[in-house]
């Protein structure tokens, strides 16, 4: 299929539906725990593929002890992980990041994974 532009808006969303179309699943095993999942790419690997990472509950471990100590430093509680719904330090950069976090673990938000991608205070 030839795409003179991507400007043209069938072009473009029938190279999207390819591309989502040609996913394939590779293994992640955790570096921590141990525990293995899928996740989606557009890259070809083999069946004994597979790459590491933390899975969440090991990175909350791992990430939740330096976000207290930079939530102090700012003169904050440190509260990260630990609030629920109820947080009164507005000025905490981390906040929306743990709100999103709790509504992952409750199941209200649809993918955890989402929060690694966006944009970390950090």
């Amino acid at each position: 299929m030839a795409i003179r532009s991507l400007s043209e808006p069938c072009a473009y969303i029938r190279l999207n539906l390819n591309l989502v179309n040609c996913m394939k699943k590779l293994r992640v095993k955790c570096m921590k725990c141990g525990k293995e999942w899928e996740k989606e790419t557009s890259v070809s690997w083999g069946p004994d593929d597979f790459t590491s990472s933390l899975c969440h509950p090991c990175f909350r471990e791992v990430i939740s002890p330096i976000i207290h100590k930079k939530q102090l430093r700012e003169g904050n509680f440190d509260c990260f992980g630990k609030s629920g719904d109820d947080c009164d330090q507005f000025q905490c950069k981390y906040k929306e990041w743990c709100f999103r976090w709790e509504e992952a673990e409750k199941g209200t938000e649809p993918e955890l994974a989402t929060m690694y991608s966006t944009s970390s205070p950090m």
